[in-house]
């Protein structure tokens, strides 16, 4: 076993958050919960995460907002940033991933294979 891998979330919700913290710290994930995208980006410059978990809607700055902050940083361009959506209009997967994400989960999220399809998000070390 390597490092713990270390994930940023970022969801405004606090029940979101803490449920995908619990699910992924059972799991041997180092996590750092945020509940803003600004805050989100200063914390991913600092701690350069493996990978960032970012909810879409949220107040003040919006995941997409964030994560084409995060994409424009030559210290934050590398790291996976995944899409945690409630949103399951047409079309919206596809689009968040032209638009520059890494991948897409959808909310609720299923807590029995949350885990491992984070998981399946890490770059290969």
């Amino acid at each position: 076993m390597g490092m713990e891998k270390h994930v940023l979330v970022v969801d405004d919700n606090p029940l979101n958050l803490e449920l995908v913290g619990d699910l992924l710290e059972l799991e041997g994930f180092r996590v750092t919960l945020l509940e803003d995208g600004v805050t989100a980006i200063s914390e991913a410059r600092d701690s350069r995460p493996d990978l960032i978990l970012m909810d879409l809607r949220m107040p003040g700055m919006s995941g997409l907002e964030a994560q084409q902050q995060l994409r424009s940083d030559a210290t934050t361009r590398e790291i996976p940033v995944i899409v945690l959506t409630a949103s399951v209009m047409a079309g919206e997967r596809e689009r968040l991933l032209a638009a520059g994400f890494d991948g897409f989960m959808q909310k609720p999220i299923d807590t029995l294979t949350f885990a491992d399809q984070v998981r399946s998000f890490l770059p290969a070390s």
